[in-house]
């Protein structure tokens, strides 16, 4: 499809994207903000579909990068050409990247999880900050996790930051959200063994086996792990802590735990 060029800050289309920024307007749409070129392909290759595309010449760093975004298929996706004071009312992170793209929402239910023979899945139970949902699905796509399951969530899954802090991996990974008692129906229902990330009770993470069938559950950043998944949890397992801090980055205990039962099936 053709290039439109727009130049005004007052924009018709220019304050209905600024809009998604917000999550109720979202919602409301069933819209989300894409901002970058590699999240962006990634979207593309997952075949989300992808509405608008807001481009500005300015910020493309190289000729590679600008023969790579024009040979982007779009679909029907309109193309909208930008100067850079309408790119940074735009864009959610300041001079982040030369595009932003509005495209149409998913919906994530635990039915929806491919089939695998030996899988191990990552559950993030009522994490509430963006930029940590974001690593713990990069950490999921490199160690090859069979799913992430979002449980009772703090934040939008769908957050701008979100998308950026997982570089597009929310796209590539398989992603379920639902309240923990359904995920944990969900997991004993598919002989699924549940290890609760906990420093209290637990059991050094590589002294469990995590080469079968199993949920690694890691809770939120201040208050840790809920009873309910404590409840559930086949075992409490802790990472050694051996210095004067009491606890790791949700998204940096997550990591470690991924590619331990990388390692274990390796």
């Amino acid at each position: 499809m053709g290039q439109t060029r727009i130049t005004s800050l007052h924009n018709p289309r220019i304050k209905s994207v600024v809009k998604l920024r917000k999550r109720r307007e979202r919602d409301r749409q069933d819209l989300m903000l894409i901002e970058g070129f590699r999240e962006l392909t990634r979207a593309l290759d997952a075949g989300i579909d992808v509405r608008e595309v807001f481009i500005c010449p300015h910020h493309v760093s190289s000729e590679d990068e600008k023969q790579a975004i024009a040979a982007l298929e779009l679909g029907e996706a309109r193309r909208f050409e930008v100067n850079s004071k309408v790119y940074a009312k735009l864009a959610y992170r300041e001079a982040s990247s030369c595009l932003v793209a509005v495209a149409r929402k998913r919906t994530h239910e635990l039915e929806s999880m491919p089939a695998v023979g030996n899988p191990f899945y990552l559950v993030v139970d009522a994490v509430e900050k963006p930029g940590n949902l974001g690593a713990m699905l990069r950490s999921a796509d490199a160690a090859g996790a069979a799913g992430l399951i979002v449980t009772d969530p703090g934040t939008d899954i769908y957050n701008p930051n979100v998308i950026r802090a997982s570089l597009g991996t929310i796209f590539t990974v398989p992603l379920a959200v639902a309240d923990a008692e359904s995920a944990i129906r969900w997991l004993k229902g598919q002989s699924i063994g549940i290890f609760a990330a906990t420093p209290e009770g637990g059991v050094p993470y590589t002294d469990v086996d995590l080469s079968s069938p199993c949920a690694i559950v890691v809770g939120r950043e201040d208050l840790g792990l809920g009873g309910r998944w404590l409840e559930a949890a086949d075992e409490g397992i802790l990472i050694p802590m051996k210095g004067k801090a009491d606890s790791l980055n949700v998204s940096a205990a997550a990591a470690v735990l991924l590619y331990e039962a990388l390692r274990q099936r390796t």
